[in-house]
């Protein structure tokens, strides 16, 4: 698997392009074996003090795929000393994603104590939490980004919403020293019950995610990377082994695995098979995939 090796930032090299989203695997607590076959696992996002999530019900198959509100239920960071032990056993690239909120600092820094992670992903974009008045402000936003970067060496990447400026956080990123952008997380949706007249979601709204966000995510992907110099994680609508090709034909450095990996445990390790042999018949490196339609499309 060497095709794969691949350096996303200055600091954190993984063994192949596919990452399993924030969310996916709790704090790694199951099938240790797929999860040390990704490149990077990113863990479900921590907030400072314990939150208890939504109200039920916060999950809603629908077919073509899922629509989740569950509020970023989590013990909070001190909450997870716990779960040190699970992570610890992971043995690929660890990414702990916390929430920008009022309190992000002191989260950073108790998981910066934990010396376990490899890098962050900062969730600006879970949309099933209020906004704060930094979502809409990009000098604030640009600020309280400035102050967690100093803050800490490792890599960090933004997870963003579509619901932002996304290229002009993009170009704030790499303005502040940061290693990469995620695009995007889940859109936010209502499901109804026409049979009985209710909402499918207690919270009524949530974050759906599946096939059908796919071709919105690579038009992001190849927008950002046409305009900003800065490495793109693509996230949405991963279910072929196929798709994280055609990702990263578009610009994605790298591909996260979300609400694929519900309906198929294996999938990242398919991913990374399908990938490695699709390079091997086309004769091509991972280097000159990546970005493929970008240089050959003038």
């Amino acid at each position: 698997m060497d095709n794969f090796l691949q350096i996303i930032t200055g600091q954190l090299k993984l063994e192949n392009p596919v990452i399993l989203a924030s969310g996916i695997c709790g704090f790694g607590e199951k099938n240790v074996e797929v999860l040390n076959k990704c490149g990077a696992v990113v863990f479900k996002t921590i907030t400072c003090l314990p939150k208890k999530g939504n109200y039920n019900p916060r999950i809603t198959d629908l077919g073509f795929g899922i629509l989740n509100s569950i509020g970023l239920e989590n013990p909070g960071v001190f909450g997870i000393k716990d779960k040190i032990n699970y992570i610890k056993k992971i043995k690929t690239k660890k990414i702990a994603s916390f929430l920008m909120e009022e309190k992000a600092n002191k989260t950073l820094e108790k998981l910066e104590e934990y010396e376990v992670f490899d890098g962050y992903e900062i969730n600006l974009s879970c949309p099933n939490v209020e906004k704060e008045e930094w979502f809409y402000n990009l000098k604030l936003l640009s600020t309280r980004l400035k102050e967690i970067r100093k803050k800490v060496k490792k890599s960090i990447f933004l997870k963003l919403s579509y619901e932002m400026d996304v290229l002009g956080i993009s170009k704030i990123a790499k303005e502040e020293g940061y290693d990469a952008v995620v695009l995007l997380n889940s859109f936010k949706s209502i499901s109804v019950n026409y049979k009985e007249k209710k909402f499918n979601l207690g919270n009524i709204y949530g974050g759906y995610s599946g096939p059908a966000i796919k071709v919105i995510v690579q038009r992001y992907v190849y927008d950002i990377k046409k305009s900003v110099d800065i490495d793109v994680i693509a996230c949405g609508g991963v279910l072929n082994e196929s798709d994280v090709i055609e990702y990263l034909l578009v610009g994605a450095t790298a591909v996260q695995i979300g609400s694929g990996y519900f309906r198929d445990p294996q999938l990242p390790v398919k991913c990374i098979k399908f990938l490695n042999n699709y390079l091997k018949k086309e004769k091509l490196s991972l280097k000159d995939l990546t970005g493929y339609l970008l240089k050959n499309n003038d």
